[in-house]
């Protein structure tokens, strides 16, 4: 293959994943990023060629070029593939055409895509049938989330952020949840939103299956347009229900029940019901494509979670863990910290930097009480990628006050950098710190592990 393609912002999260997939169909592959990262790094040694910063040349060579939602249209390399007609891709487009060619298995939902995902992906893998894969997270087994499998089962996140999982016709379509998220992109309209979860479900292929959440509200409100759909969760009505047995901080352990009968059980790896549920959906496709309950069992005990989710990072000799998460809405929050009080019995520190100003406008009331099960919360700055800016009115000191009008202790850190020394002075033997938020708030968590075991 001399052909050559060329990804504006490899190191995303959607990105890097699908450069991984073309250099192991045996591709030409170059790209650039504003800096270096472990996404970046782990593809360079693959043998992509990789620029930073954004210039006009580094496109010089290539035949297609790929951007995603968050490359604006000035953007040089953008505008240098339109003047040259190269072929210009969305990254979509191309997940699109792997998914739409093979078994594809499109996983949408506000919370527990990446997981989903990953555990599918993960039992599949190891039952043998080397799908594609495509996750919008580090993955140990499949490095940036991807891997090109020859199998013909395609598993990939439908990202519903801005509508580009309306391009996927999926053989099996999944929605865990559906919540007030990435409005921006659909005119601050909540329906507009609920409504293009329908035209996604609908995009599935004839004889396809749609496969629905039913805990989730928003989700059993759209499932009676789907009546052939099949159901999940730990509602009474789904057909696929299932039952926790027991948690602790290393294990869950829960039973599936298929049509009122006994499916099996099961045990993962990560706390909590949000995994049970993520889990369960895994269970549902897994059976679809063939596979049998004891070799379904079997894998996912084993599955051990992907980067950033309940991701924890050290253990130190006075008892203190520190846990980073991708949690960032006030859903997964509340469910994130609710698990742990489950199965931990400890102080649990709450360290949250919120993502986006639009996201925090739209979210603020419920922000201010998804820490309930947080013993102490430390806020810092939100952080905007570009090109977001500010927005009067809201701000992480504005959230602290309302939550301190609750009862709750709060701290505000408002420099990033300065959270990890702060933390270093309160915390005590036996506590849980948990950092949670979409930005570079992992890197707190790191920081804090070394302060802790220097």
């Amino acid at each position: 293959m001399n052909q050559r393609i060329h990804f504006i912002g490899i190191g995303g999260t959607g990105m890097g994943p699908l450069a991984k997939i073309f250099l192991e169909m045996g591709w030409q592959v170059s790209g650039s990023d504003l800096k270096n990262s472990e996404t970046t790094q782990y593809l360079q040694r693959l043998g992509a060629r990789i620029a930073l910063g954004h210039k006009a040349e580094h496109i010089d060579g290539a035949d297609h070029v790929v951007y995603s939602s968050a490359i604006p249209k000035n953007n040089p390399e953008y505008l240098a593939a339109v003047e040259r007609n190269l072929q210009l891709y969305h990254r979509s487009e191309l997940v699109a055409k792997l998914l739409n060619e093979g078994r594809g298995v499109a996983v949408g939902g506000a919370h527990g895509k990446s997981t989903t995902t990953s555990m599918i992906a993960w039992i599949l893998e190891k039952a043998g049938l080397d799908p594609v894969v495509l996750i919008g997270a580090h993955f140990e087994p499949f490095g940036p989330g991807a891997k090109f499998g020859r199998g013909g089962v395609v598993v990939a996140e439908a990202d519903e952020s801005d509508r580009s999982f309306l391009r996927y016709h999926p053989e099996i379509a999944i929605v865990t949840s559906i919540e007030a998220d990435h409005l921006e992109n659909y005119n601050g309209d909540f329906t507009e939103l609920v409504n293009t979860y329908r035209q996604f479900l609908h995009n599935t292929k004839p004889n396809g299956v749609q496969i629905l959440c039913i805990d989730d509200q928003q989700v059993r409100s759209i499932a009676h347009d789907f009546p052939e759909a099949v159901t999940y969760g730990f509602s009474a009505e789904a057909a696929w229900r299932t039952e926790i047995l027991d948690i602790t901080p290393s294990r869950t352990r829960f039973t599936l029940y298929h049509n009122g009968k006994k499916y099996g059980d099961f045990s993962i790896r990560v706390p909590g019901k949000p995994y049970v549920s993520n889990a369960c959906a895994a269970i549902v496709v897994c059976d679809l494509l063939g596979l049998k309950a004891e070799t379904i069992a079997e894998h996912l005990a084993e599955f051990a979670g992907t980067q950033r989710r309940f991701q924890i990072l050290c253990e130190t000799e006075q008892g203190i863990t520190v846990v980073d998460d991708y949690a960032h809405h006030p859903t997964e929050i509340a469910a994130t910290l609710k698990a742990i009080r489950a199965g931990w019995d400890r102080r649990v520190i709450a360290v949250f930097q919120p993502h986006r100003y639009s996201r925090t406008k739209f979210l603020l009331e419920e922000f201010t009480t998804a820490f309930n099960d947080a013993d102490i919360i430390i806020l810092t700055d939100i952080f905007a990628p570009p090109p977001e800016q500010p927005i009067p009115g809201v701000s992480s000191e504005i959230m602290a006050d309302k939550m301190r009008k609750l009862g709750k202790t709060v701290y505000l850190v408002n420099d990033q950098s300065d959270v990890a020394e702060f933390l270093k002075g309160i915390v005590q033997s036996g506590d849980l710190i948990i950092t949670m938020g979409a930005g570079p708030i992992w890197k707190t968590a790191h920081e804090v592990c070394e302060l802790l075991t220097s």
